[in-house]
């Protein structure tokens, strides 16, 4: 069973976001995430979603809460970064089929 949490960023510009994403502040490398996932709109360019996949609720629920804390609580973040404030809900996997399925 997998958990993904999922974030929807309405962002000013693509490009500046993506070079903060890039960058890495809230330590995805070191939460857990067994995968991420960007994702941009085909229609609405600067409307990003992010997946990302963890083992278990407690660590999607330990990667938002330091994501809000270290990242989204910064107003020079935020105010620079986005049009308003993301959402995120995580998302409990309950099936699968077609390539990679387990």
């Amino acid at each position: 069973m997998m958990f993904t949490l999922q974030i929807s960023y309405p962002v000013r510009d693509y490009e500046a976001f993506k070079k903060v994403f890039d960058s890495d502040p809230a330590g995805r490398a070191s939460s857990g995430a067994r995968s991420v996932r960007l994702f941009r709109d085909t229609q609405e360019q600067n409307s990003v979603t992010v997946l990302l996949d963890f083992d278990t609720k407690d660590a999607a629920d330990g990667f938002l809460k330091g994501l809000r804390r270290d990242v989204w609580d910064n107003p020079d973040v935020i105010g620079q970064l986005m049009t308003a404030a993301p959402s995120a809900r995580i998302l409990e996997e309950t099936a699968r089929e077609g390539q990679g399925a387990g």
